[in-house]
């Protein structure tokens, strides 16, 4: 998902900060996490898809509703401090991975989870990925997209594209819509939805 020179300029942030970009810390990150975990119509998943899993923050609410998770990041340090994060959890499998190059292709999911993983991105190359999501969907599955609304220095396609271009791509209902002022969370899903009880 990052070139070279964008893995060195990532492994400097993480030496200097566990959190570099407050992804985990507060109550903000903590409410996005829940609403987005929310956002999901399904009490439980299969097979779980999570690439950009940085340092594992999402990955243990995500196994709680999923029979497995493979979570992949392609920044070392990240990725260790999600091991450290989630050894204690059977069903996840975490990986190193560079997206969208070496999208796991051989695998079927039910849930595919792209949380802030889009805006380092070129435009190819989030079609890219997009359409390898769509080819791994399982024949009941769901995709959820959470990406913050705001502008910053290395960002290169804002919210309203990368979910756009999702859209457009995979081809799915949208079920759900989340705006916040500060992210958007959409889900799309071609699964009926869990019936109310009481």
């Amino acid at each position: 998902m990052t070139s070279p020179s964008d893995l060195e300029h990532l492994n400097d942030l993480y030496g200097m900060s566990e959190d570099p970009w407050h992804m985990r810390s507060g109550w903000q990150a903590e409410r996005r996490r829940d609403l987005l975990l929310a956002a999901l119509n399904h009490p439980r998943y299969g097979n779980t898809f999570e690439p950009g899993c940085a340092a594992g923050e999402l990955t243990a609410g995500l196994a709680r509703r999923s029979d497995r998770v493979l979570a992949a990041d392609d920044n070392r340090p990240a990725l260790s401090q999600a091991r450290a994060r989630t050894a204690h959890l059977s069903n996840v499998d975490l990986q190193w991975m560079r997206l969208p190059e070496q999208w796991p292709t051989e695998e079927r999911f039910d849930l595919i989870v792209l949380h802030q993983v889009g805006y380092r991105l070129d435009l190819a190359s989030w079609a890219a990925l997009a359409t390898a999501a769509r080819n791994s969907l399982g024949r009941d599955a769901t995709v959820l997209a959470c990406h913050h609304r705001h502008e910053f220095a290395e960002r290169i396609l804002n919210t309203q594209t990368l979910h756009g271009v999702l859209d457009s791509i995979l081809g799915l209902p949208r079920q759900t819509q989340v705006t916040d002022s500060d992210f958007t969370i959409d889900v799309w899903t071609n699964r009926a939805a869990t019936a109310p009880r009481g």
